[in-house]
């Protein structure tokens, strides 16, 4: 039986914490405990800076693509953690989805505690980013405090994704057809 989450304290936490830094490593050590809950998700590494020290990524999981987990979802999983105050800029967006790119990666999770700007209907702002990194063969999984609030099992993440998926996909065919 999955075990029932209420992420609504510690999310209230983090979003009261005044040190950014703090406030980061909070939500970091947050996703990672519910990503790992997921049958066949493990937390590989955090905070992994590159040689150069100009990148960085926040949380990188072993995804054993279990039946009952992110089966349809890369190995490894790469997810990006932003607990800002205020939604999140498209150009954050369009750097983790190069990111991803960079990494042979087809698909990731952006956390981001307070969304992303723009309209994503319209596709604009951040959303514009996330359209964007589709026609490169990239998904930008777009992770909400909304969503994160709303979950009552880790297992619902499951659900939550596959219909994220599906609406990226089912919108780009739409903006393709109106292209025509």
């Amino acid at each position: 039986m999955a075990k029932a989450v209420d992420l609504g304290p510690e999310l209230a936490a983090i979003a009261a914490e005044r040190d950014p830094a703090r406030k980061g490593r909070l939500l970091e050590l947050c996703i990672g405990r519910l990503f790992g809950s997921i049958p066949g998700v493990t937390i590989e590494d955090e905070d992994v800076v590159n040689a150069f020290g100009s990148e960085e990524i926040d949380l990188i999981f072993w995804n054993e693509q279990h039946e009952r987990g992110f089966r349809f979802l890369d190995c490894p999983l790469v997810v990006e953690c932003k607990g800002w105050s205020r939604p999140v800029a498209g150009r954050e967006v369009r750097y983790f989805a190069t990111e991803l790119k960079d990494k042979g990666r087809r698909n990731g999770i952006f956390v981001a505690l307070n969304g992303i700007t723009g309209d994503e209907h319209n596709l604009t702002a951040a959303f514009f980013h996330v359209a964007a990194a589709m026609i490169e063969g990239v998904q930008v999984l777009v992770l909400t405090g909304e969503e994160l609030v709303a979950l009552a099992h880790a297992e619902d993440l499951i659900p939550l994704f596959k219909r994220k998926l599906l609406g990226m996909t089912r919108q780009q065919i739409r903006a393709a057809k109106g292209a025509e």
